[in-house]
C-alpha cells in the first residue's frame, strides 16, 4: 500500500465478505452487534441511545447513517492500540472518494468538516475474539433539534458536498464497510507507528487546541497548536513559547479545538 495516497484497495484474497443486517430504529447498533461473529455488521436509520467515547451521548436522529462492524480480534490490547485512528483514516478516504473533499480527522475519533463534527468512531471489544467498530455520520439529520447545544458544533455531509449527492445510503454503507476492512488489514501490518505518517496528513492545517487531562495529572489542562502524533502515538503540541510538547494519549481526557478570536 502506498502511504502517500488515500487509495482504498484490497487484494481479492484479503477482501472480506460482510453479512449486514439493517434496522429502522435500534437502541444502539453497538449493542446488537456485540454477539455477532466477525465480518458481521448492523446498520440503522436511527438510534435511541447512541453513545460515543467515554459514554458520552451521541445524538442519532433520522437522516444519519449508523453502523457497527464486527472484526476479528487477536486478544492483545497493545497490538490494537491506535486502531480507531486507522479506521478514521480509511473512513475519511471513503468519504473523500464519495465527494466530501474537505473532511478531516480530529484526534482521537472525530470526522470534521471545517470546525464542525460530522461523524464519530467508537472502537471497543465485543466478544473474546472480536472488536466492534461503531460509526455515526450526520448526513441529512439535524442533531441540534434534539440537543440545541450542538447547533454551533455539529455539521452535516449534505452541506459539504457542494451540490453533489452522496451515494445511496446502502451503497455508502458498503463503501464504509470496505474501508473498515481495509483499516483492519492495513493496521495488522503497519501498527500505529506505521500509520502515524499517513495520519499526520489527515488533520488539516494546525489548529489551536486545549487538552483536558485525566484526573491526577498536572497540569490539568494544556493549550497549544496541534501538530499531529509522534511515532509512539503521543499528541504533539506547539506551546505558546514555541517549544514542542509530546503528551501521552492515556494522559488526555479530551481534546477541544479552540476558535481563534478574529
Amino acid at each position: 500500500m502506498n502511504a502517500a495516497t488515500d487509495a482504498l484497495t484490497l487484494s481479492p484474497i484479503s477482501r472480506p465478505h460482510w453479512s449486514v443486517e439493517h434496522h429502522l430504529v435500534v437502541a444502539t447498533t453497538q449493542s446488537l452487534a456485540r454477539e455477532r461473529p466477525a465480518w458481521s455488521a448492523v446498520t440503522a436509520d436511527e438510534q435511541t441511545t447512541g453513545r460515543g467515547q467515554a459514554e458520552r451521548s451521541f445524538v442519532s436522529d433520522p437522516g444519519g447513517l449508523y453502523l457497527t462492524a464486527v472484526l476479528p480480534y487477536g486478544g492483545d490490547p497493545l497490538a490494537s492500540r491506535g486502531f480507531a485512528l486507522a479506521v478514521g483514516w480509511a473512513v475519511r478516504a471513503a468519504l473523500r472518494h464519495a465527494g466530501v473533499a474537505e473532511v478531516r480527522l480530529r484526534w482521537p475519533n472525530d470526522l470534521m468538516v471545517g470546525p464542525r463534527k460530522v461523524g464519530g468512531i467508537l472502537v471497543e471489544q465485543g466478544g473474546p475474539n472480536t472488536l466492534l467498530v461503531g460509526l455515526g455520520l450526520n448526513i441529512l439529520n439535524q442533531p441540534w433539534r434534539t440537543d440545541p447545544a450542538l447547533r454551533e458544533i455539529a455539521g452535516r455531509l449534505v452541506e459539504a458536498l457542494g451540490g453533489k449527492a452522496l451515494p445511496d445510503r446502502t451503497v455508502l454503507a458498503e463503501q464504509l464497510l470496505r474501508a473498515i476492512g481495509l483499516a483492519h488489514f492495513a493496521f495488522s501490518r503497519r501498527q500505529l507507528a506505521g500509520f502515524v505518517p499517513i495520519l499526520n496528513r489527515c488533520w488539516g492545517p494546525p489548529r489551536r487546541v486545549r487538552l483536558e487531562m485525566v484526573p491526577r495529572h498536572t497540569p490539568t489542562e494544556i493549550a497549544g497548536d496541534f501538530l499531529g502524533l509522534d511515532p509512539s502515538g503521543c499528541v504533539l503540541l506547539r506551546a505558546d513559547g514555541g517549544e514542542k510538547i509530546a503528551v501521552p494519549e492515556h494522559h488526555i481526557g479530551r481534546l477541544r479545538e479552540v476558535v481563534r478570536a478574529k
